[in-house]
């Protein structure tokens, strides 16, 4: 079971967001730390342009931001309109939520 360790202070900003960090094929010594990654896009279409999100060194106009989760934190989750640190991965709650239906289940698969 997912449990809440605290609120991300300050809340993340809009856009996607996913952890970095600690790969698990690497040695231990040469992981990177983990980290919540964060990307602001600044133009998502003709009807939205965020003038503050500047052009990359490639010329993407993407801001990246990154938090570093306390000790025991493995992953972070919405809750009501806030963000968490939670002591699970993305994969592990997952596996927590209800299992997907068989496509036997909705009449798909052959009998």
């Amino acid at each position: 079971m997912t449990v809440l360790l605290e609120r991300i202070e300050p809340q993340p900003p809009k856009g996607i967001k996913y952890m970095l960090g600690d790969e698990s094929w690497m040695r231990p010594e040469d992981r990177s730390p983990l980290r919540l990654h964060c990307e602001e896009w600044g133009n998502l279409g003709p009807m939205e342009l965020n003038p503050e999100i500047k052009p990359n060194k490639v010329g993407l106009r993407v801001r990246s931001t990154e938090f570093t989760p306390p000790p025991g934190a493995r992953g972070f989750k919405l809750v009501d309109d806030v963000y968490y640190w939670t002591d699970t991965d993305v994969w592990q709650q997952m596996d927590e939520q209800e299992p997907a239906h068989s496509l036997s289940d909705v009449g798909g698969a052959p009998k």
